[in-house]
């Protein structure tokens, strides 16, 4: 889309704000055409490393305000706030509570794993 929008010398302000779940096979209802709507979408609940990674293909395809929908949590907000904190300019203050993406392997006993 943003290169369509470039080709036709459009500007735009692009923006996303995904479901916080997998959903794939959805129709055209939605999300609460599945079968574990409303009471068992926890199998479906992307994780932060989903996130991170949304986070960083939606910024590089032009997408400049990205937030969430349904089913997304804080940590989910966290994680485009840690992605994009280079760009941004600053990590956000919850982000002490835990290691950034990845800070786990350097603990890890096997050399290995620590290489990942």
């Amino acid at each position: 889309m943003k290169k369509g929008l470039d080709e036709a010398g459009l500007k735009a302000h692009l923006m996303v704000q995904p479901l916080g779940f997998h959903t794939p096979e959805c129709n055209h209802t939605g999300y609460v055409s599945l079968p574990e709507f409303p009471f068992a979408l926890e199998t479906r609940v992307v994780t932060r490393w989903d996130v991170h990674k949304y986070a960083r293909e939606a910024y590089n395809a032009g997408i400049r305000y990205i937030g969430g929908c349904c089913g997304f949590e804080t940590y989910h907000i966290r994680a485009i706030a840690e992605e994009l904190a280079a760009e941004r300019g600053f990590l956000p203050p919850t982000s002490e509570k835990h290691g950034l993406w990845g800070a786990a392997l350097e603990m890890h006993t096997k050399p290995w794993v620590r290489a990942r």
